[in-house]
């Protein structure tokens, strides 16, 4: 699919998602291994996220994400994804720790990742919905939580200005979505393995 060409101040984005498409199309085929229709696979798929976010967030906090994005902590959505968890009787899995490339741009590039999943979040969370259990219904904090990206764009924009820092940009988000990818095949091999 080609791209229309965007003004600067947008480019980082738009290079953003062009450099992780193939990770992105990647985690898109894992993550569709959830049915979040049924109580145990949104179950499931919500134990995959709390394997992988609280290593990220971790990882993002060690490279000093709050100081390039001060709002960080109003983003953090690990609370979110334990009371969700909590709401179903489930406790949260280990987590895996993240290995993000060095510096800020990797750390800006991984938090991309983090923000921009938002965006699937409103279709994720009216596939719960369709499945009809009032529990799970309840259970939707992480999908449901507030989206800042035109904010978070912002920021991304004015620390990302110069294009010689995209390729580390780039690498901190193929990172994340490695690492999300990861998480979610641990889970779906756990969740096969238990129905074996």
């Amino acid at each position: 699919m080609a791209y229309e060409t965007h003004d600067k101040p947008q480019a980082i984005r738009w290079h953003l998602r062009e450099a992780t498409r193939v990770q992105h199309e990647a985690l898109d085929a894992v993550a569709s291994g959830f049915s979040l229709t049924d109580p145990a696979g949104y179950r499931h798929f919500l134990r995959a996220h709390a394997r992988a976010l609280p290593g990220l967030e971790a990882a993002l906090t060690a490279a000093g994400i709050m100081e390039l994005i001060p709002d960080w902590p109003q983003r953090s959505r690990c609370a979110a994804l334990e009371a969700d968890l909590a709401l179903l009787g489930e406790d949260m899995p280990p987590a895996a720790p993240a290995d993000l490339p060095p510096g800020p741009g990797a750390a800006l590039g991984a938090a991309y990742v983090l923000e921009g999943s938002r965006f699937g979040n409103g279709m994720l969370l009216r596939q719960v919905r369709h499945g009809g259990d009032p529990r799970h219904n309840a259970a939707t904090a992480y999908l449901s939580h507030q989206a800042a990206w035109p904010a978070f764009l912002e920021q991304l924009e004015a620390h990302l200005g110069d294009p010689s820092s995209w390729s580390q940009a780039a690498s901190g988000a193929r990172a994340a979505f490695r690492h999300f990818q990861t998480c979610m095949l641990t889970e779906l091999a756990g969740e096969h393995a238990a129905h074996v």
